[in-house]
């Protein structure tokens, strides 16, 4: 459940590091989609990244 809500978070993170971004370079005629695909990706990475670091760091418990 806890990877889940790290997808959520993901995504909204991506979703305003790209909008900032894209505002200060420019869009150049960037779709809508590009951006939807480029959250989603990046949303994606989030959680892969959250999972290994949580598995690095949990302890056995035996």
């Amino acid at each position: 459940m806890k990877f889940l809500v790290s997808l959520f978070w993901g995504y909204i993170f991506s979703f305003i590091a790209i909008f900032i971004i894209t505002a200060i370079l420019g869009s150049n005629e960037i779709s809508q989609g590009t951006t939807v695909l480029n959250c989603s990706i990046l949303a994606v990475l989030f959680t892969l990244t959250s999972v290994g670091l949580n598995s690095l760091i949990k302890e056995n418990k035996k």
